[in-house]
């Protein structure tokens, strides 16, 4: 097998050479980082996997419903990036940062326009691991506030805030 000289005077040959060298050399690069990637990842696969909190914030804010949100009045704590704790048992089962909320409507009927009384929603990712069964929401120093799955939702964990 030939070496490439990189001391010669770059001609057309020898330029080409070096790129096909550079080439191949990160072609192979990228395969052996790519060939290692499923053994690096099969071990975080299990601890990625999250189940979804839904957070009610029952403000009543007039708003028109799915724009963006955030607790208004009595709830203005809720509010993205505010720290939230998810516990039981004294214990931190997960803790985070509230996203921003979703507006939706407040009651069940048309009230002819497009503004209207809502709730804030927000899911709360927690890891899959997480039992919320008994577990409680902290906001700041408020709460705390069941997490009990809601039948009309297909038992999905949510927290109303009152």
């Amino acid at each position: 097998m030939q070496g490439i000289d990189l001391a010669e005077p770059a001609g057309q040959g020898t330029d080409l050479a070096r790129r096909s060298a550079l080439h191949r050399g990160v072609v192979l690069a990228l395969c052996l980082g790519l060939a290692g990637l499923p053994a690096a990842c099969s071990g975080t696969a299990a601890s990625t996997e999250t189940q979804a909190v839904r957070l009610v914030v029952p403000d009543a804010n007039i708003r028109e419903p799915s724009d963006p949100c955030s607790g208004a009045r009595a709830f203005r704590y809720a509010h993205p990036e505010a720290a939230y704790e998810v516990v039981a048992d004294g214990d931190v089962l997960a803790a985070g940062a509230l996203p921003e909320g979703q507006a939706e409507k407040a009651f069940s009927i048309d009230l002819g326009s497009d503004r209207q009384p809502t709730v804030c929603v927000m899911s709360l990712e927690v890891p899959a691991s997480v039992d919320l069964a008994g577990a409680e929401l902290m906001i700041g120093d408020h709460g705390p506030v069941p997490i009990e799955p809601n039948p009309a939702l297909d038992d999905v964990p949510e927290a109303v805030l009152r």
